[in-house]
């Protein structure tokens, strides 16, 4: 028998199975989770699995916050921050100015020192992935197939 028959005589014989069915037990788990996760309360629910609509309201609440809370920054006379909430704020500011730093920086590093060479290093990870590839074929073929044919 050649592999042409053979393959569409598998083909015929997988056409003719009935199609798999699910368990009994699949669809009274799936409804009790269902339950079970929408009775929980909203602060245990995962951010990704709410709708977009209220992710955006969750989002516009809280920017709005921490917006209303810079007004209750107490500044004193020496030019520090007199109250907990405006220190916090303070601190987050610093935080931020912090991380714009970094990321000024960050941008140096990568044009002094890996712009230059990121083309070559591409080419070369690139390189590296279809040799490997070539590679893994070649040893695909030789060891499995060859084992087959014998």
């Amino acid at each position: 028998m050649n592999p042409s028959d053979l393959e569409s005589l598998i083909q015929r014989k997988l056409a003719e199975l009935p199609a798999p069915k699910a368990p009994g037990t699949l669809l009274p788990r799936i409804m009790a989770e269902v339950r079970r996760t929408g009775r929980s309360p909203w602060r245990q629910r995962a951010w990704t699995g709410e709708v977009r609509q209220r992710q955006a309201v969750r989002l516009a609440a809280l920017t709005a916050l921490i917006l209303m809370g810079g007004l209750f920054v107490d500044w004193t006379s020496d030019g520090r921050v007199g109250s907990t909430w405006g220190l916090l704020l303070a601190t987050a500011e610093e935080a931020a100015v912090g991380a714009g730093a970094m990321v000024h920086e960050s941008r140096v590093l990568w044009r002094v020192l890996l712009e230059p060479i990121a083309a070559y290093l591409v080419l070369w990870v690139g390189g590296m992935w279809v040799f490997l590839a070539l590679l893994w074929e070649a040893l695909r073929n030789m060891l499995w197939e060859g084992s087959v044919q014998q």
